[in-house]
C-alpha cells in the first residue's frame, strides 16, 4: 500500500535546496507516485499589470526563460534519479493558485521548502507559509531549510489530542498516526509521539478541592490520555516494544503550545506531524496553537486536515 499517488513540488524561484529535492525525489520513488514540479513566480504576475511599460515584452521573456532553464535543471536531477517529472510554471503567489493545480493534477501529497524570514535564515514561517499550512487541502510537507539542520537525526514527532472524544478527532489522530508510522518507515526514523494534558478545571474550582483530590484529579486526566494513545497505537498495530518500529511516548503536562516546542527542540526531531484545524476550541492543535507550534520549531512539518475539510481556496479557485 502506498501513501501518496501524485505528488507535487511547490517551489518558489529563490527558495530551493538540495535535501528538499531528495526528500520529493525519495518519496515519489518509494511510492511509485508522480511527481509535479511547479515553479510559482509573482513576477510574471506583476508584468501582467503593467501595460505600456516599455521593454516589458523583453522583460517577461527573459524572466520566463530564467525559470524555464530552472525548471529543467530541477527535471534533470529528478531524471537522474530514474524519475520522469512533469513541470510546470505558475504565475502569483503559491497560496492563490496552488488549489487550482491540486485539483487538476489529483495531487494527494504537497512538498514546499519554508520561505527564509529574516535576513539570513527562517526563524518562523511566512505569511504564504501560514496560509498553505491552514488552508491547503491535501496533507502538505513544509520542508525546513536544511541549511540549518545539515544532519538528519532520524527521529519522527507524532502530535496527538487524546483529550477531545469527539469522533472526528479521534479520527485525525489515527490518520496522523498512520502518517507517522509511514514517514518513520520509509526513513528508518524512531516514531516519538506527544499528547499535552491538563486538568479539566480553571483555577480557581481547583482551590477548592483537597490535597488528595487534586492528586486524584490528576491521575485520573493522565490515566485517560495514556488510556487513549494505547487504543490508537492498537488500532493501527503499533507497540512501544515493537524492535521494527522504536516508539516513545511522551505524556507531558502544561500548556500544548510550550510542551510540544520544548520537546521538539530537545529531542532534535527531524520531522512534526500534526494536524493543523480543529472544530473545538478546547483542542491543542486548534488554530492559533498550532501555528504557536510551528513558529518555535525549526524541522519540517507534515501538516494534515481533517477528513472532510474543505478549502477556502476552492472558492478562489472557481471565482
Amino acid at each position: 500500500m502506498h501513501a501518496f499517488r501524485s505528488i507535487l513540488l511547490a517551489v518558489t524561484r529563490q527558495h530551493t535546496s538540495d535535501m528538499e529535492l531528495q526528500q520529493a525525489f525519495r518519496l515519489a520513488l518509494d511510492n511509485r507516485a508522480t511527481l509535479l514540479i511547479t515553479l510559482f513566480d509573482q513576477s510574471l504576475e506583476t508584468l501582467n499589470y503593467l501595460q505600456f511599460v516599455p521593454l516589458e515584452k523583453k522583460l517577461e521573456d527573459h524572466l520566463r526563460q530564467q525559470l524555464e532553464d530552472e525548471l529543467e535543471r530541477l527535471k534533470s536531477l529528478a531524471w537522474e534519479q530514474g524519475i520522469k517529472a512533469e513541470t510546470m510554471i505558475v504565475p502569483g503567489r503559491p497560496r492563490q493558485a496552488i488549489h487550482k493545480v491540486i485539483k487538476e493534477h489529483h495531487i494527494d501529497l504537497v512538498i514546499k521548502l519554508a520561505d527564509a524570514s529574516g535576513a539570513l535564515t527562517r526563524k518562523q514561517l511566512t505569511g504564504n507559509d501560514l496560509a498553505l499550512l491552514r488552508k491547503c487541502p491535501v496533507p502538505i510537507l513544509m520542508m525546513a531549510d536544511r541549511d540549518q539542520l545539515p544532519q538528519f537525526n532520524g527521529k519522527i514527532l507524532v502530535a496527538l489530542d487524546a483529550g477531545d472524544p469527539d469522533s472526528d478527532a479521534h479520527d485525525l489522530n489515527r490518520t496522523l498516526l498512520q502518517y507517522g508510522i509511514y514517514l518513520a518507515s520509509q526513513e528508518k526514523a524512531a516514531l516519538h509521539l506527544v499528547s499535552v494534558w491538563n486538568v479539566p478545571l480553571g483555577r480557581r474550582s481547583l482551590k477548592t478541592l483537597s490535597d488528595e483530590e487534586l492528586y486524584e484529579l490528576q491521575e485520573t486526566t493522565q490515566r485517560r490520555y495514556h488510556n487513549k494513545l494505547q487504543e490508537l497505537m492498537q488500532e493501527v498495530g503499533l507497540a512501544e516494544n515493537d524492535d521494527q518500529q522504536p516508539v516513545a511516548i511522551h505524556l507531558l503536562r502544561g500548556n500544548p503550545s510550550t510542551e510540544i516546542q520544548q520537546l521538539a527542540n530537545e529531542l532534535n526531531v527531524d520531522v512534526i506531524v500534526m494536524g493543523t484545524l480543529g472544530r473545538h476550541q478546547e483542542g491543542i492543535l486548534v488554530g492559533n496553537t498550532a501555528e504557536n507550534i510551528m513558529n518555535g520549531i525549526y524541522c519540517s512539518i507534515l501538516a494534515v486536515k481533517p477528513e472532510g475539510y474543505i478549502s477556502p481556496l476552492a472558492e478562489t479557485a472557481s471565482g
